[in-house]
């Protein structure tokens, strides 16, 4: 088992004011934006020094932490105001119209534009880490199939024609 790196106190203070403002959100994607929040840190320090600027600049690229909170999901409630463990979360909307669009993409593969608007739009969903990232991965990989079908139809015409 490795051990999580030792971030410096700026970083160790902006982490834990993380963690304090993610409490009341959804626990699954809590854990994914804090995980995701570590590397980050873990990345632009290696690459910006563990010093103080280093940190201020890491800190100042991961933007406030009351941002990062807002943009969660908060915490389904039973019955009981706790959280509902039997519950099934729910998939956001605009998730089911990006598989939507990817697989529509598939059906009109001879038009690239919109097996490339599904892909950005997954890649963009996927980074932005809110979400069903099964779905946006679905969605990635759909309208990446459709884009190289629809590249291959034109390349196989060029050579056709020439």
């Amino acid at each position: 088992m490795t051990a999580a790196p030792a971030f410096p106190p700026l970083v160790e203070a902006y982490l834990a004011d993380l963690e304090r403002a993610l409490a009341s959100s959804d626990p699954r994607e809590r854990a994914e934006t804090l995980a995701a929040v570590r590397e980050h840190a873990a990345e632009a320090l290696a690459l910006h020094g563990a010093d103080d600027a280093g940190a201020r600049r890491v800190l100042d690229e991961l933007g406030p932490v009351d941002d990062i909170a807002a943009a969660s999901t908060p915490a389904a409630s039973g019955p009981g105001g706790g959280p509902a463990a039997a519950q099934a979360p729910r998939t956001p909307a605009a998730d089911v119209w990006l598989v939507v669009l990817a697989v529509a993409s598939l059906a009109v593969f001879v038009v690239p534009l919109v097996a490339a608007a599904a892909v950005v739009w997954a890649a963009v969903r996927l980074r932005s880490g809110a979400g069903n990232r099964g779905l946006q991965r679905l969605a990635l990989v759909v309208g990446a199939v459709s884009f190289a079908g629809a590249l291959a139809l034109y390349v196989s015409h060029l050579v056709a024609a020439g």
